[in-house]
């Protein structure tokens, strides 16, 4: 399929027809999976607010769909990130009805390979699926590299043949990325394309010795897709419509604190309810702060200069990207010092959440982010609580990340109680009253409880 864009956008038909070519190699009967999912639920929260972490856990459940990232990369290959959308983040219905009827077909059709689940890792990986997903996901983290997603996927089909043979035994060995992705990256490097592993989320120093200096620095191109640090692809089922039909969808990005009306029209068969997953401002902040500060997390590419202060003057590029959200009214920050910009996307996201439910009519589950890393009888209490409410099974694999714990997942440190005290005294003064009072009414009324 040809697109061919409005000039005024940033839109990139060469980008809609190589994942066109990625999604032809391993092709979805479904096209249209939106109009069959039943059930939404959206975990809306800040960004650094820890729904990466409740995600990654909610995905050891057989019995829920999820995207396999976040749906932000989708939006933005169909004209419906800012600026091609408006002036911020938020999207309505209005957006999805308006957009033109091949962007809407890429849209349902990269959906339709999204939603689904984690393979189940006592099965052999389909090979041909995942080397296509593979090649797919690569056209969206490096937009401007020459990827060619056959030859992308044929690499990745011999590297899995290659280790797989160099592991013998009576059953094919379960997936490991840690494995798989150096020698991978290593592959394509020598095919002549240079994808730099640091900007994924893999631990430092796993791909290659790390020496002072080394690693990446800014934004991995000019014009990006997916935000870095980029996922890394798992073995991965595609949902049927029987599974569209019976399973819930957790969709978690937090800018979706601004695109309920748009949710609702994409998927609007589905009944539809919120997780508001919460954290106190201070350790909201002071993640938000660490991300700004990140090499990765960049998300939206400005057409003026920033001038954030603690932010612009630690590296050239830093000035053209704002990182995180676009909540309304980012215009009055633009050169403001970085912590008030950090206050801003807290208050703005959980301020949109809370205005979504105040009337009552939808369905909603309240967590604490502080509840699921004070300790693992919380962290238990709060995920049995959620399957319940749910309507899943508390059980196998679920049952198992709940109660062990899962690795930091895009963390720009080890997630742990009480780290904001570090930077008390700065990130107090930037908590200003406005925070404060929705912190109350979060039910963060004793900033000494904050951890």
């Amino acid at each position: 399929m040809t697109l061919h864009a409005p000039a005024a956008t940033g839109l990139r038909p060469d980008l809609t027809e190589r994942l066109a070519v990625a999604r032809g190699l391993c092709p979805r009967a479904t096209a249209d999976l939106t109009g069959e999912i039943r059930d939404v639920v959206v975990l809306a929260s800040s960004s650094r607010g820890g729904s990466s972490m409740v995600a990654e856990t909610l995905r050891a459940s057989r019995d829920l769909l999820h995207l396999q990232g976040e749906i932000n990369p989708f939006l933005r290959i169909t004209g419906l990130a800012h600026p091609d959308s408006g002036d911020c983040d938020r999207l309505d219905a209005e957006h999805l009805a308006g957009l033109d009827p091949a962007l809407r077909e890429v849209l349902d059709t990269e959906l339709a390979h999204d939603i689904g689940s984690a393979a189940d890792p006592a099965h052999a990986v389909d090979d041909r699926r995942y080397a296509a997903d593979l090649a797919a996901r690569l056209v969206m983290q490096w937009p401007e590299l020459p990827v060619e997603p056959g030859r992308v996927a044929e690499t990745a089909e011999r590297v899995l043949a290659a280790q797989r043979a160099g592991l013998r035994g009576p059953q094919d060995p379960p997936f490991d990325a840690h494995r798989f992705f150096p020698a991978f990256f290593a592959e394509l490097a020598d095919r002549g394309l240079p994808v730099e592993p640091g900007y994924y989320d893999l631990p430092r120093g796993l791909l290659r010795p790390e020496t002072p200096g080394s690693g990446p620095a800014g934004p991995p191109g000019g014009f990006l897709v997916e935000e870095p640090p980029f996922i890394l692809p798992r073995p991965w089922c595609p949902a049927s419509p029987q599974d569209a039909r019976t399973k819930p969808l957790v969709v978690k990005t937090p800018s979706n604190a601004y695109r309920f009306g748009f949710l609702r029209a994409l998927f609007p068969h589905a009944r539809f309810r919120v997780v508001h997953l919460t954290r106190n401002p201070a350790a909201a902040v002071n993640g938000l702060w660490d991300g700004w500060l990140h090499h990765g997390f960049h998300a939206h590419r400005m057409t003026r200069p920033l001038g954030i202060g603690g932010y612009v003057e630690r590296a050239p590029d830093n000035r053209w990207w704002w990182k995180f959200d676009l909540a309304p009214g980012w215009q009055e920050f633009t050169s403001a010092p970085l912590l008030d910009v950090c206050a801003f996307q807290w208050r703005s996201a959980h301020q949109a959440v809370l205005d979504e439910l105040a009337g009552g009519e939808v369905e909603r589950l309240t967590l604490r982010f502080e509840d699921l890393i004070g300790g693992a009888a919380g962290r238990i209490d709060c995920f049995e609580r959620l399957a319940d409410w749910l309507g899943v099974p508390f059980e196998g694999a679920f049952r198992r990340a709940a109660h062990e714990g899962i690795g930091p997942v895009v963390a720009t440190a080890e997630p742990r109680a009480g780290r904001w005290r570090a930077r008390a005294a700065r990130i107090s003064a930037a908590v200003g009253p406005a925070d404060r009072a929705l912190a109350d009414r979060l039910g963060y009324t004793d900033e000494t409880e904050w951890i």
